[in-house]
């Protein structure tokens, strides 16, 4: 969170961002969405894991293999809106706080009721189901693993 505000900081000082725009952590539902990239299925390149190794790192071209390791961003193929690495290579932290049942709406942010935060898309040391785009984690805000990093959206301020 401390890196999104210095680079939204950054990037208004430099005329790139509108004041009225920022840089966050997506929110669990921007990154599903990103994720899906206008898909239903288990993937964002089909219902089977069949294809996963084209598109992710994942446990098994990755972790089975002896390359216990967040690869290079972009060595894989996109989803269709051209957003690399959705599925493994890292469990993204999303801004949610975990619970059990999501609420609905379009964009729904929930910001209390738990000690854990969400963290989507898999990563280089789990299977094809952790890979998923619906599959869903959680972990306490001080863990440092390898297999745990983020991206940032730009998002409207509210």
């Amino acid at each position: 969170m401390t890196f999104c505000e210095k680079l939204t900081t950054r990037e208004r000082r430099g005329g790139r961002l509108p004041s009225d725009w920022k840089v966050a952590l997506p929110t669990e539902a921007q990154w599903e969405y990103a994720c899906r990239a206008g898909t239903e299925s288990a993937f964002s390149f089909g219902t089977t894991a069949n294809r996963l190794g084209d598109y992710a790192w994942f446990s098994d071209n990755a972790d089975d293999v002896g390359e216990k390791y967040a690869h290079l961003v972009g060595l894989k193929r996109a989803n269709s809106w051209n957003l690399h690495d959705l599925h493994g290579n890292v469990w993204e932290w999303c801004r949610d706080v975990y619970i059990e049942k999501l609420p609905g709406g379009r964009d729904p942010l929930v910001s209390s009721g738990g000690s854990s935060r969400i963290r989507r898309g898999g990563s280089w040391s789990n299977s094809s189901w952790n890979c998923r785009s619906a599959d869903r984690s959680r972990c306490v805000q001080s863990r440092r693993v390898s297999h745990l990093g983020f991206r940032v959206a730009v998002t409207a301020t509210q």
